[in-house]
């Protein structure tokens, strides 16, 4: 199990040497909230109220992860419990054909009727997401069907390349990808590749990145026990019940052993390490990875829990106990997560901190100063995009909020 992700050290010696005061200067004006080595003084945030200062926290660590390039450990605690969900599903899987007697044999002739390939591409992109407005989109479809033109009209592949694609490295590779399976890539992308013949290029591919035109170097069918878990996937749904699972979970129901002293006393927000809340043969939860847990939740439930009367409360905890004792079981097992699930599973949530930090007015590199001034308008921008932005910030919260130190110091 994972522990909330440890910052940059540059951030936690200017937030120790600038306290209480903002970053410009260490000593201009007292702060009233300091967000990393972000601080805002009271004269900035006059006419706020406590709910909105707590918005402008979140929208600074948005921006701070954004200007360091961290989006992940951003979403440490999110990641977490959405792998530990996508582990306790292949468990689930691999338990249902064991209980079937489903054989290795079966699934990798099972598997040869419809192979896997991994696919080799080169290809140029015009880049464009789909948030931006759609004259500039019109632009950049334009420039990637100018490119093709040439391309069809007899231009090397890798001289258009080299002149038009705004990927980084392009020219120097060639527009060369590392070879890519299904979920390597998007979706658009990933069908477009796949309907290609061996040195065939594609019309313009719209993507949530931009404009593409692809070109299908080579098709390589990809070994059964790469493909193993897709395979498994597929026959577990297909084989349905489900009766012997269901019949195992109830009994590690039983095994798990609440304290419900522990439970009852227990405040994620600032947790005993120390206290086991829940403990099993062989494993524990302990109240650390329980609030590491809990903040992976959305802000609902992550309320209803905080707020929940001793019953919820429990039922939470055992839920994630259940979990926890799920993962346990799969390594046991040898069960992992596929890296394309791993990939996916972090593209998405890529994507979405990318999609704030466009809409809040982010980019990689800013200064701690340059972040203040953008999440200071992005708090009072008014467009549909930024209040989208705002109300996904509150949704996740507590997740975000322990991404940088966040302190209170007056006006609140």
């Amino acid at each position: 199990m994972s522990s909330p992700p440890c910052r940059s050290r540059v951030f936690q010696l200017l937030l120790v040497l600038c306290l209480p005061f903002t970053v410009q200067g260490c000593g201009e004006e007292p702060i009233s909230l300091q967000v990393g080595p972000v601080g805002f003084p009271e004269s900035e945030l006059l006419g706020l109220g406590s709910a909105q200062r707590e918005q402008l926290a979140l929208i600074a660590v948005v921006g701070l992860a954004v200007a360091e390039g961290d989006e992940l450990g951003l979403g440490g605690p999110v990641l977490e419990h959405r792998r530990a969900l996508r582990m306790g599903d292949r468990l689930r899987e691999e338990f249902l054909l064991e209980a079937a007697g489903v054989t290795e044999a079966e699934l990798e002739a099972r598997y040869l009727t419809d192979p896997d390939h991994e696919l080799v591409v080169r290809h140029l992109v015009v880049l464009s997401e789909r948030f931006r407005p759609e004259v500039e989109r019109e632009r950049a479809r334009a420039r990637a069907s100018a490119a093709l033109d040439r391309i069809e009209a007899g231009e090397p592949f890798e001289s258009v390349v080299a002149e038009v694609s705004e990927e980084p490295g392009a020219a120097r590779r060639e527009g060369l990808l590392q070879p890519g399976r299904e979920g390597t890539w998007v979706s658009e992308f990933w069908e477009a590749a796949q309907a290609l013949a061996e040195g065939e290029v594609s019309p313009v591919v719209e993507t949530e990145y931009g404009f593409h035109v692809l070109r299908l170097e080579e098709r390589r069918i990809l070994p059964f026990e790469e493909a193993r878990d897709r395979v498994v996937g597929e026959v577990a749904r297909f084989l349905g019940g489900g009766e012997a699972w269901e019949a195992w979970l109830q009994e590690r129901r039983g095994e798990v052993a609440m304290d419900a002293g522990a439970v009852r006393e227990f405040d994620p927000r600032t947790p005993d390490a120390g206290t086991a809340l829940a403990t099993w043969p062989g494993g524990r939860l302990d109240a650390a990875m329980a609030a590491h847990r809990l903040r992976g939740l959305p802000h609902r439930e992550w309320d209803e829990f905080l707020h929940g009367d001793a019953a919820v409360r429990e039922d939470r905890i055992r839920e994630l106990a259940l979990q926890a004792l799920k993962e346990q079981e799969a390594q046991v097992r040898g069960i992992q997560l596929r890296p394309t699930t791993e990939g996916d599973l972090e593209r998405e949530w890529e994507r979405k901190v990318a999609e704030w930090g466009v809409f809040l007015g982010f980019r990689l590199g800013m200064t701690p100063a340059a972040v203040r001034d953008a999440a200071l308008a992005g708090l009072r921008a008014t467009g549909q995009n930024a209040r989208i932005a705002r109300g996904e910030l509150r949704e996740w919260a507590p997740a975000l909020e322990i991404w940088v130190p966040i302190h209170r110091t007056q006006g609140d």
